[in-house]
């Protein structure tokens, strides 16, 4: 398999091995769902050709090392970051060097409430021509922190995993847990749970709509849909007492009732989807908006690794492929039926602003589908695999997540995470380096949003 290189796996059958399941994936079009290292050595997660639930592929029984220092590269030596990280992509790329050539650095500190990430842009005048990130200065080892704790104390790190998408983080824990232990939802709850995922997944592209207008200095738009984010924010805080719906999702259903009423949330949404289709309307008539976005950051879909593109990402390259359509979770069984995941032919800036856009109106349809419906049945989760071992696999605002738990006695005995940033961050130095100058780059970054908090965990 000429495009990847293993690195980091000590025994030279555990390489050859995991090469040639990477090789199978990739001529089969099936992305990898996760990868960790257990007691039976790496151990790979692919989609299962025998029903929702995942397989678990072992990959050699020697020992593999885990990186530990800060900076490691991502790209251009791009760790994969599949928890805990065992190859690199494309990783022995040539130096770049010629006549006219700058290295620009950016990072690991920025301005504003930017993350730690170092951008290390090789230019010719304004143009971009090559791209290395480093991560991992501001580690903070919550898989770790996970490892060994009660149930209870688990959650409140998963859902602290990014700021952004709590309510993903504690579903997918959630999950996890429950068919870890076999425990049932009530249908209320797995409605609920429905409702609070979308509101999330609103939110959040709203608030990331609002900073690619902001990069592209259409601040007025900025500002309108910064109006919507607040609005949202301060129905959150009325239902569930927290404004990003934080504490809310437990394994085994709702960690407390909502505080507040559904029954005013489908004139809510039905008035912001209007408010959305109305300013999205008016940038499409501006042609400063526009011709910022239109082909920058633009990636070209035949690279190695796009297969493991996931949310707005993928679905901007033509990928259709969804969680809540392909395993549907929680309440999500019904509720899907005549609907397609969003997906378009238009893998630039633009593509992805699109794919957000229709989103929201998507989830908006969904939540008043939910609200429609009869609640779904309880379901009882079964453990597909060994017993105390639990999957849990979400569409979060970024794309799918996945968590694996192995439960003993009430307490996490070892957790893995596969985040949408982890597996999206590759193709940010490709979009980058696509003939884009220097002042398409906030452009492109906006575009992506993704979570450095999300890939250093």
């Amino acid at each position: 398999m000429a495009d990847w290189s293993v690195e980091m796996v000590r025994d030279t059958g555990g390489a050859d091995a995991l090469a040639d399941v990477l090789s199978q994936l990739a001529a089969e079009g099936s992305p990898l769902v996760h990868a960790f290292v257990g007691t039976r050595g790496l151990t790979l997660v692919v989609p299962s050709r025998h029903g929702h639930h995942p397989e678990e592929v072992a990959v050699g029984a020697g020992p593999f090392s885990r990186p530990t220092r800060a900076g490691h590269e991502l790209f251009g030596g791009l760790e994969h970051n599949l928890p805990p990280s065992i190859w690199r992509h494309a990783s022995r790329r040539r130096p770049v060097r010629g006549r006219g050539l700058h290295l620009m650095p950016l990072g690991p500190v920025r301005g504003d409430v930017s993350e730690s990430l170092a951008y290390q842009l090789v230019v010719l005048g304004d143009e971009i021509h090559h791209v290395r990130l480093r991560a991992g200065y501001k580690r903070r080892h919550v898989v770790q922190a996970m490892a060994g704790a009660e149930i209870d104390a688990a959650l409140l790190v998963a859902e602290r995993v990014t700021g952004t998408s709590p309510v993903a983080h504690a579903l997918a824990f959630s999950e996890a847990a429950e068919e870890a232990q076999g425990r049932a939802v009530s249908g209320d709850d797995r409605r609920a749970r429905v409702v609070l995922a979308e509101l999330e997944r609103i939110t959040s592209h709203v608030g990331d709509l609002a900073l690619l207008a902001a990069s592209t200095g259409t601040v007025a738009a900025a500002a309108d849909w910064l109006r919507i984010k607040e609005r949202l924010l301060r129905y959150q805080a009325e239902l569930t007492g927290h404004r990003y719906l934080r504490g809310v999702v437990a394994p085994g259903g709702l960690h407390h009732p909502l505080s507040g009423s559904l029954g005013d949330l489908g004139a809510l949404l039905k008035a912001i989807a209007g408010q959305v289709r109305d300013i999205a309307g008016a940038l499409e008539r501006t042609n400063s908006y526009l011709d910022r976005l239109h082909n920058a950051g633009r990636l070209p879909v035949h690279a190695d690794g796009a297969v493991y593109w996931t949310g707005f990402v993928g679905k901007s390259a033509g990928l259709r492929r969804d969680w809540r359509w392909d395993r549907p979770y929680a309440g999500y069984q019904g509720i899907t039926a005549q609907m397609l995941p969003v997906s378009l032919d238009r893998p630039d800036a633009y593509g992805r602003a699109r794919v957000r856009l229709e989103e929201i109106q998507q989830s908006v349809a969904l939540v008043e589908r939910m609200l429609a419906s009869e609640a779904p049945a309880a379901r009882k989760m079964r453990s597909a695999g060994r017993a105390g071992v639990g999957y849990g696999l979400v569409e979060a605002p970024r794309g799918r997540l996945c968590y694996r738990l192995e439960l003993e006695g009430g307490r996490v005995h070892a957790a893995s995470v596969t985040t949408a940033s982890q597996l999206n961050w590759p193709a940010v130095p490709l979009a980058l380096e696509q003939h884009n100058i220097l002042q398409d780059f906030p452009i492109i970054d906006a575009s992506f949003s993704l979570a450095v908090a999300a890939l250093d965990l």
